[in-house]
């Protein structure tokens, strides 16, 4: 009987949560990002930029 192998279980390169824990895990070369990372870099990307888009507004009104 083989012996399970926990270092060869997939993970998030981010978080580090093992494939069994998250809904998705999306590879890239060498490196794994699950669904709620992405889900997290998505909110952060979103306020960066409306953050960015409403300084741009403030300097036209000046």
């Amino acid at each position: 009987m083989t012996k399970y192998d926990e270092s060869k279980q997939l993970k998030c390169s981010f978080c580090g949560k093992p494939q069994d824990q998250v809904r998705r895990l999306i590879a890239g070369p060498g490196v794994y990002i699950c669904d709620e990372c992405i889900e997290l870099c998505q909110d952060i990307i979103t306020e960066e930029f409306a953050s960015m888009d409403k300084d741009k507004k403030n300097r036209r009104r000046i």
